[in-house]
This record gives structure tokens, sequence and C-alpha cells, in this order.
């Protein structure tokens, strides 16, 4: 009985781990849910660069190992899912253009197109989550 149980697990486990392992291409209300209310942190050769992309449709993003290619330290811009890409537009870096990117997930990692043609890779922060605690004083 503990064998076959012992199997079942190790079956289940197996394919959730292949199942996590494969590439996938989010798009649509799945892309919007991979990014909304968390923080991506693009890799870079000098660390992590965190993009913040908030449920409303804005981000935020600082980067001061980028200030003298970006011209400052911090900017903010909204981010929108078309065509099923991720698409985005800073108020100052990158000359406020608009860039779209693919996405595809492949375990823990995202690859990105970005429709310039460069990429990249990044990870995808879970959500913080906050907490509230009613604390009531118990009589003495």
């Amino acid at each position: 009985m503990f064998q076959q149980l012992l199997l079942v697990l190790v079956i289940q486990f197996g394919l959730a781990a292949i199942a996590l392992a494969e590439p996938s291409k989010p798009t649509g209300e799945a892309l919007r849910q991979v990014v909304s209310g968390r923080t991506v942190l693009l890799d870079t050769p000098i660390g992590p660069f965190p993009i913040r992309y908030r449920r409303d449709g804005t981000m935020t993003g600082q980067a001061p190992g980028f200030v003298a290619s970006l011209g400052t330290e911090k900017d903010r811009g909204q981010w929108w899912v078309a065509d099923g890409r991720l698409c985005q537009r800073w108020h100052r870096w990158l000359d406020a253009k608009q860039y779209c990117f693919k996405l595809q997930r492949v375990g823990a990692a995202v690859h990105w197109l970005r429709d310039d043609g460069l990429s990249g890779t990044a990870t995808v922060r879970a959500p913080v989550m906050r907490l509230r605690l009613n604390v009531t004083r118990q009589p003495d």
C-alpha cells in the first residue's frame, strides 16, 4: 500500500515538474496576470533592473546603475497588453517611445523579445502579500 502511494506521489510531482519546465507563451489575460501587481527583474550585466507593474496599468523603475544611459535614476510610465504582447512607454527613459515585448516562460525564467529585436531574460517576483492583523487585548 505504501509503495503504491509513493509511486502515485512520484508520478504527480514528476508531471508537475515537467509542466513547470515547459515553455509557455502567455497572451491576453494570462499575460496581464503574469506582470500585474508584480516586480519584474530584468537580468543585466551589472545586476537586476527592477520594474514594478501596478494593477492600474502604471509602472515604475529605479536603475541607479543606468543613469548615464537613461538620463535619470527613476522613471514611471504606462503598460498594457496588445496583440498578445506586453507594451509599455516610459515618461523619460528610452526617449518615451513605445515598445512591445513577446514573453516566453521557461520554468522560473522569462525570455523576452522586444519588437526592435533586443532580447533578454528576467525573473518575475511574486506579489507582496500584505497582512492586516487585528490585535485585541484580552482582559486580565
